[in-house]
């Protein structure tokens, strides 16, 4: 046993080796102060959402949608219909006589991010096929799960004779994510959604819990809510511990959340590099989000059937699946491609036609700055889409024909 003045020895040893670590840190920085934990928690966005109205805005059931009749973006790039679509006309529930309807969901590859509406592929399937309407019902930031729900709660009663549902790579990761925040610090969308989770061989869904934005303001309220049920989720991503005020901890804690974060595949974490192979991991058969995708869309298709249409995937590959297909490695999203193969759900994957191009042209030709596909990118798709669908969807479709 050590005598009182060894221990007293000891501890102040203990305390002077912190205070220098304390110090160290301090000056080296090995993590940028601001992507420390606890990260900012931007409650000042949640109120803007709710005191005036964005492009943007809260969803009790879906967790946010595009707002009725609203214009945003730069030069009011964006625009809305009464419906909540991106769209600059009003849609009758029925189809006037003749006209082939389809409707498209999605993320904001559906939705065209940063490009006007005009360039987007939903309105050149219009120019491609005349007497066609494409009603587009995509949503930045949406999972497939918040797809699916929005087809059930408004898309299916405008009695399409398809359903185009848009699947952006990365999308398997949004399905086991609750709190966008968890996904996403950076977001503006500091709001709740849905998820399914697996039971048996099928899904059962999670509402979203919020009866009030106002919870969504605390913190600690969001991590008891939402964290045991957020694959992303780590714990005091947003609330400070006691022993914060040591940089020390501080450091230690945010590279535990990095490892994390990187442990459980490719996310939005800025201290984190995507790649592949953490791409790649997500779509592994034993991971609850290849299967919660993979049942969702499955069930998406046979649910669109039943109601009279023909259900089509459609993949849009990111920049990156891009640049990996063209240089010839193996798309990390096989095996969901597989899935919907064996299940009969048809499918049309954009990225090989972007890919084919991108060996001919400049890659960052096909992209805008934010990340999404541009002008000369949506032709691509508009061109791929045109050519494929008539005969997918002629069966429901058959004033095409």
């Amino acid at each position: 046993m050590l005598s009182r003045g060894k221990l007293a020895a000891v501890i102040a040893g203990l305390s002077v080796a912190f205070l220098l670590a304390e110090i160290g840190v301090r000056l080296v920085q090995p993590i940028q102060p601001q992507q420390l934990l606890p990260l900012p928690y931007r409650a000042g966005d949640l109120r803007t959402l709710v005191s005036t109205p964005q492009y943007v805005g809260p969803d009790a059931d879906l967790g946010w949608r595009l707002t009725s009749g609203r214009v945003g973006g730069a030069g009011g790039m964006f625009r809305t219909n009464l419906a909540g679509l991106r769209a600059d006309r009003e849609y009758t529930i029925d189809p006037a006589p003749g006209v082939r309807r389809l409707v498209a969901l999605g993320d904001s590859f559906t939705q065209c991010d940063e490009i006007e509406l005009e360039d987007c592929w939903t309105s050149g399937l219009e120019q491609a096929w005349p007497g066609t309407e494409v009603l587009n019902f995509g949503v930045p930031g949406y999972g497939p799960d918040q797809v699916w729900l929005r087809y059930q709660r408004d898309g299916r009663q405008y009695r399409p004779c398809a359903v185009l549902i848009g699947y952006m790579v990365e999308n398997v990761n949004r399905v086991v994510n609750r709190f966008r925040p968890f996904y996403t610090p950076q977001t503006s969308l500091v709001l709740s959604k849905p998820r399914f989770i697996l039971e048996g061989d099928g899904l059962r869904l999670l509402p979203n819990p919020a009866a009030t934005l106002e919870q969504l303001e605390d913190p600690r309220w969001t991590e008891s809510a939402f964290g045991p049920d957020d694959h992303w989720y780590f714990p005091g991503m947003f609330v400070a511990n006691p022993l914060d005020v040591s940089h020390v901890v501080r450091v230690a804690r945010t590279a535990a959340y990095n490892r994390h974060v990187r442990d459980r595949g490719i996310g939005s974490n800025p201290n984190v590099t995507s790649d592949a192979k953490a791409l790649g991991a997500a779509y592994r058969p034993d991971r609850e989000a290849y299967q919660i995708t993979g049942r969702l869309l499955v069930q998406f298709a046979r649910q669109a059937r039943q109601d009279g249409a023909t259900p089509v995937v459609i993949v849009f590959g990111r920049k990156a699946e891009v640049v990996g297909l063209r240089d010839g490695e193996a798309k990390a999203y096989a095996p969901l491609l597989d899935w919907l193969e064996r299940e009969g759900v048809p499918t049309v994957d954009v990225t090989d036609r972007l890919a084919r191009e991108a060996l001919r042209i400049d890659v960052n030709s096909l992209f805008g700055g934010g990340g999404h596909y541009n002008e000369a990118g949506n032709a691509i798709v508009t061109a791929t889409l045109s050519r494929l669908l008539p005969e997918l969807v002629g069966g429901t479709c058959d004033t095409w024909r």
